[in-house]
């Protein structure tokens, strides 16, 4: 576990309400780790924790200027991490109530068009270019074009236990591959997160 020495962070949050973004990717990765395993716990989802964590960062950058450098910034982290989590729980909870009433789900598409997506959507097809044709094959046709398996089974004449170790497969890798690319990533959507 990463550790920073008071006068140090002290600086670093000095840089941070400045704009300085060495100082916030610092910062990021000193807490990043911490926060995310709280999160896990949390919410027991590794993906929404994935999630909350760039919004406690996203939230972090737009506030920066407010940020009381004599306060712990650990604490305020995990405040604002906790927050966020207790919403999207909410949430959730109210989204699965609603989908029951309707019978229908609906298709959410967080990526808005402009420069910053393209370069995301660049190291989204890069992570997905690393597939092999069949773990890529079957994952764009359950996760992005919305097939179930008895469909995609009907479709490429292949098993369900096929699709389904295909699926775990590319999941399994794409994680891997993004996880190592997550703050880039991150950094490359925040013009367009901001303009929310």
């Amino acid at each position: 576990m990463k550790s920073i020495p008071i006068t140090d962070e002290k600086e670093l949050l000095t840089g941070l309400k400045a704009g300085d973004k060495v100082a916030f990717k610092q910062l990021y990765e000193v807490y990043s780790g911490r926060l995310a395993s709280k999160l896990i716990y949390l919410l027991k989802s590794e993906e929404l924790a994935q999630d909350i964590l760039q919004d406690v960062f996203l939230k972090i950058w737009t506030n920066r200027e407010m940020i009381d450098i004599e306060l712990s910034f650990g604490a305020f982290l995990y405040k604002i991490a906790t927050n966020l989590s207790k919403n999207v729980i909410r949430k959730n909870v109210y989204d699965q109530l609603m989908r029951h009433q309707i019978g229908q789900e609906e298709v959410y598409h967080p990526i808005e068009e402009g420069d910053d997506a393209e370069e995301a959507k660049a190291i989204l097809d890069q992570a997905m270019g690393q597939l092999t044709d069949r773990q890529r094959e079957v994952y764009t046709l359950h996760k992005i074009e919305g097939l179930s398996y008895q469909e995609i089974s009907e479709k490429l004449n292949i098993s369900l236990s096929a699709i389904n170790h295909h699926i775990q497969k590319a999941n399994k890798q794409l994680k891997a591959i993004l996880k190592s690319r997550s703050f880039e990533l991150f950094i490359c959507l925040l013009p367009a997160l901001l303009k929310k």
